[in-house]
């Protein structure tokens, strides 16, 4: 997958809401003259290349932009500039991902495979491994509508990956669930890698991306800010959110500049006949 100098900006009606208390416009927003609107810069130039095998976490802090990044890496959205390219569809695993709730876990089991193209056959082959993954088996005959959100996210993360898809991408559907389903989560992505495909992961939990990824892009303030070695990039988002947090806003500015540095720049350039696809 390729992100080629991609930004996004969204138009939202500027109200009180959007101003300081100075009655300026806040952070982030740009008044567009006469119109009452505001144009909202969820994304800054973004440049990166992610090849087969690779496992990346995305982190950055509440409204950073990482949300807007999974959008455009599924093609949900166009950005406003740049592009954004990929090999396949990607396949986007989230905690709002489509189950019925009325239906069985079994039913879904069922239902989701047929959807992502397995035969009746296929599917009938993949249920083991999906019910050991998920570890709901003795939830199955239940609906689904009983089930907790960690449970659903087992059961949508273990049906998702009951393929090898070319591009997997998991926005914190995660961070729920016992060391024993991490363990086997771990396992099952790995095998993805293993298998040439790549694999995105949103996560608050840090220590998640670690176990999970080879490689971490901490967006914020919808800018690149680091992309390199998970131990290192965690290291400086976790000293950047403690000064913020405790309201020393001058030593994350400093850890902020510090770490944006250290981020060396992409140029993309496709040779001839080279270019995949949008």
């Amino acid at each position: 997958m390729v992100v080629d100098d991609a930004s996004m900006t969204y138009r939202v009606r500027s109200s009180s809401g959007n101003r300081d208390s100075g009655g300026r416009i806040s952070r982030g927003l740009k008044r567009i003259t006469g119109s009452g609107w505001a144009e909202v810069h969820a994304l800054s130039n973004l440049s990166f290349i992610v090849n087969r095998g690779e496992s990346v976490g995305v982190i950055g802090t509440n409204g950073s932009g990482k949300s807007t990044l999974m959008k455009l890496l599924t093609g949900k959205v166009r950005p406003t500039s740049g592009e954004v390219y990929a090999t396949s569809t990607p396949v986007m695993l989230g905690v709002n991902a489509a189950l019925v709730k009325e239906i069985s876990g079994r039913e879904n089991i069922r239902l989701g495979c047929l959807a992502m193209g397995l035969s009746p056959e296929q599917t009938a082959a993949k249920y083991d491994q999906i019910v050991e993954i998920s570890g709901l088996s003795d939830a199955l005959e239940m609906p689904l509508k009983t089930y907790s959100s960690g449970m659903s996210s087992r059961l949508q993360f273990a049906i998702a990956t009951s393929v090898d898809p070319d591009i997997l991408l998991i926005d914190e559907a995660l961070n729920t669930g016992d060391a024993q389903f991490r363990a086997r989560t771990k396992q099952r992505l790995d095998e993805v890698r293993a298998n040439a495909g790549a694999v995105f992961l949103v996560s608050h939990s840090l220590g998640t991306i670690k176990q999970m990824c080879t490689r971490v892009i901490w967006i914020e303030q919808g800018e690149m800010l680091a992309d390199g070695d998970p131990q290192w990039v965690c290291e400086q988002y976790e000293e950047y959110t403690s000064h913020k947090s405790n309201g020393r806003m001058r030593a994350a500015k400093v850890v902020y500049e510090r770490t944006r540095l250290q981020l060396d720049p992409v140029t993309i350039d496709f040779t001839e006949g080279s270019r995949p696809k949008k």
